[in-house]
């Protein structure tokens, strides 16, 4: 098991979890890295996209369209995980090393992700830092 995944796979041994809408941590640990790996290596935008709230889907996916071969993520690592007490929302802080074209300098940033509960599943709301400006939290 990767260290970066141990918060919170400690969160879902614990068996703390939304009883109202279904979403568990520790569905949210399987959503968060599926995301992870796919924006990671960008193998698949439309799967990723699946994973974003449906009202901010359209503007994600011309986002990656238009960025892909500019943005170069190096490394994800998951540091914290903080579910709201009706469990519908969960931030989750990670730390992203990227490349935006042209520049060559390595960027490293704290992430702060807004996961929404829908349904029994996990919607990514919004991403404060790292290398999609598109996601940023809407005012």
């Amino acid at each position: 098991m990767k260290a970066t995944t141990l918060p919170l796979w400690a969160w879902a041994l614990l068996g703390v979890g939304c009883a109202s809408t279904g979403a568990s941590l520790t569905t949210l640990k399987s959503t968060y890295e599926d995301f992870e790996q796919r924006i990671r290596w960008a193998d698949d935008v439309g799967a990723a996209a699946q994973m974003v709230v449906p009202e901010r889907r359209g503007a994600f996916i011309a986002a990656r369209t238009r960025d892909a071969k500019d943005v170069s993520i190096s490394e994800i690592e998951l540091l914290d995980v903080h579910q709201s007490e009706d469990g519908e929302k969960a931030t989750v802080t990670s730390r992203f090393r990227w490349v935006r074209l042209p520049s060559t300098s390595e960027k490293i940033e704290e992430v702060k992700s807004l996961w929404v509960a829908r349904g029994g599943d996990w919607f990514l709301e919004s991403m404060e830092g790292g290398p999609f400006p598109d996601l940023a939290p809407r005012k």
